[in-house]
């Protein structure tokens, strides 16, 4: 069969282990199989979507790279995607690789190779729309805009760039799973396959009825270790979101703190007042007025 191949090489602070990759280029061109190599196709479909019109309109494709789940809804949320795509996403490390290459035509062609050179680091979520319930608890719960409603009521990504860089933090509160970080090393925080649905919440006595007794409380034994899980989750959510807004404030205190090497409470008075060089000792650091350590602090 003969198929357009398409390789993310997720090179901007991405997971994808180089010699994967490089491993895959090697086996294309041992077969004569063309292929087009994507730098970073995170950051290309939001900075330059037009380089990737062949990708939008490939009838039959394959694309190889992080989490498939990601990939997918990378392209189709782009709304660039032309009707009739039938691409089909793979991870580079997928087992079953090679075999699924064997199977392809040789299609002999130069490589082609579509560059990523913004400085940006493409950090943003990404929806899966196959599994999201429109609950607006990502919307809700982030406080830098990343989200919109449209008219619909269907929740956006509409201010990419808005994203704390690391903060995944509305991905850990959606019940379903839906957020997803391509460049994150969590699953299913990455796109990895998870449980994509909320927990069934139905009444005892009415189970109890319906069933034996153990598996009953077996069941909800289960459920509530799933539970404790989501409130860590939830915990570490909101420790990330705090992390993010007060950031900029902890690194200026620890700047300031490290603006001095003597050990001289002259640190803790204001710097109009002190005169304390790095690498001064107790004896040696003096005020402006000239006064010593014990005359000025």
């Amino acid at each position: 069969m003969s198929k357009q191949i398409f390789i993310c090489g997720c090179e901007k602070d991405g997971k994808i282990e180089k010699s994967s990759v490089q491993k895959l280029i090697s086996t294309l061109e041992n077969r004569n199989i063309a292929y087009t190599y994507i730098e970073d196709m995170c950051g290309t479909i939001l900075k330059s979507p037009d380089d990737l019109e062949s990708l939008y309109n490939a009838k039959d494709a394959i694309v190889f790279g992080c989490q498939t789940r990601a990939m997918k809804h990378l392209v189709d949320n782009s709304g660039r995607k032309a009707d009739g795509n039938g691409t089909e996403y793979h991870h580079v490390e997928e087992e079953g690789r090679d075999e699924l290459i064997s199977a392809l035509e040789s299609n002999t062609g130069a490589p082609l190779k579509i560059k990523y050179s913004d400085s940006w680091k493409p950090w943003y979520p990404v929806i899966d729309y196959e599994r999201c319930n429109g609950c607006r608890k990502c919307l809700n719960f982030c406080l830098f805009s990343v989200y919109s409603v449209e008219d619909d009521g269907t929740v956006v990504v509409s201010a990419s760039a808005n994203c704390k860089d690391m903060c995944p933090a509305c991905a850990r509160v959606c019940p379903q799973n839906a957020i997803i970080f391509p460049k994150h090393a969590e699953s299913p925080i990455d796109g990895g396959e998870g449980d994509g649905t909320e927990n069934e919440k139905t009444d005892i006595l009415e189970q109890i009825q319906n069933d034996d007794v153990y598996s009953v409380l077996s069941a909800r034994r289960k459920n509530f270790q799933v539970s404790l899980l989501k409130k860590d989750q939830f915990k570490m959510a909101e420790e990330e979101r705090r992390a993010c807004c007060s950031g900029t404030d902890k690194k200026e205190e620890e700047k300031k703190a490290e603006k001095y090497d003597c050990d001289c409470n002259c640190k803790d008075d204001s710097e109009s007042k002190c005169d304390c060089k790095d690498g001064d000792s107790n004896s040696s650091c003096e005020c402006k007025d000239g006064n010593s350590k014990s005359g000025c602090c």
